[in-house]
């Protein structure tokens, strides 16, 4: 009787609360941590420095609001007007209208509207331009970004360069980022080269640029917070298997929460479309995986279920190996 009796013992659902909340309290400071860091994979786009010259364009834009702003579908709406400060001299207003968005589409331009400023001349265009950005989300949904636009002009004269600094570059007081913030920005001027390829020979083509640089972080933790939940919520669920008296409920819980897990962190997350594994992915496999070894460590204790304490190291164990993948994974990543 008294061996029938520890063989039924079972984790009491105070331990399995409170490993539960030591493991969400330990990814919540990981990702906290992380969420006030402002770390990106983007790619820095090459530019040659301009040589110093003194015929020089200087080119500004006041950014009234983005009518669309979604890192996941990389896509971006601006709305603002861009200016350029010229000497009349040294390069024409119908240069200076020849300006284009390299990485998209100007949508709507307006006609200059021009400023006398001393000896030179301030042409003002509203515009609409929507653009795209190379963007890294291998730590989605840890991610922060570097958001460019580049402004070129093929027609300047050679000996007149564009130049511009971050003091050029201004914000609506208003405007506002559903789920992100810039907290800064960045602009370089200088040369993209462009080098072509016929018969064996190489044609080098030149052309000026405005790259402006606005470093986002999210601000937004709700998709963190629904990713984290869900996994650990998985886990819980599975672990629950060590206070269940029946096999059958061990085999049901497992498939239940590992199916309903996937389906709901996958529509959760709404991943961007790459062909590399992000973050997310990393933690729900290492999720999936952790549900694996909870299925064949219920089977094992079941048969030496009167050492409640294996089962115990089971659960510290299996969550110890969550929390320490997805802290070492975002550091390695």
């Amino acid at each position: 009787m008294r061996a029938e009796k520890r063989k039924n013992e079972k984790v009491s659902a105070g331990f399995q609360g409170i490993a539960f909340l030591i493991a969400f309290a330990c990814l919540s400071l990981l990702f906290t941590m992380r969420y006030h860091t402002f770390i990106t994979h983007d790619p820095y786009l090459p530019l040659i420095a301009n040589e110093k010259s003194d015929k020089q364009v200087i080119v500004g834009i006041h950014i009234s609001h983005f009518s669309d702003f979604n890192i996941a579908k990389n896509k971006f709406v601006l709305d603002g007007t861009l200016w350029f400060l010229f000497n009349p001299k040294d390069v024409s207003l119908d240069t200076i209208k020849k300006f284009t968005v390299f990485n998209g589409t100007l949508l709507d331009v307006s006609e200059p509207v021009l400023i006398d400023h001393n000896d030179e001349k301030i042409a003002q265009f509203r515009i609409r331009t929507e653009f795209h950005t190379p963007l890294n989300y291998r730590m989605f949904p840890l991610d922060d970004h570097h958001v460019n636009l580049i402004i070129i002009n093929r027609f300047l004269p050679d000996n007149v360069i564009l130049d511009s600094t971050s003091q050029d570059i201004t914000f609506d007081t208003s405007m506002y980022l559903p789920g992100w913030r810039i907290v800064n920005h960045e602009v370089r001027t200088g040369i993209k080269e462009v080098v072509l390829k016929r018969d064996n020979k190489r044609y080098a083509d030149q052309q000026q640029e405005a790259i402006i640089t606005f470093n986002c972080e999210r601000t937004d933790p709700s998709i963190i917070i629904n990713i984290l939940l869900t996994l650990l919520l998985m886990l819980f669920l599975a672990m629950l298997t060590f206070s269940s008296d029946e096999d059958s409920v061990l085999i049901v819980t497992v498939g239940i929460v590992a199916l309903v897990g996937y389906r709901t962190v996958m529509h959760t997350m709404a991943p961007p479309q790459v062909s590399y594994f992000i973050y997310s992915d990393y933690m729900y496999l290492f999720a999936l995986v952790s549900v694996i070894i909870t299925l064949f460590a219920g089977i094992i204790t079941r048969e030496h279920g009167d050492r409640l304490k294996i089962k115990k190291y089971y659960i510290a164990g299996i969550y110890t190996l969550f929390v320490g993948a997805c802290t070492i994974t975002s550091f390695v990543l």
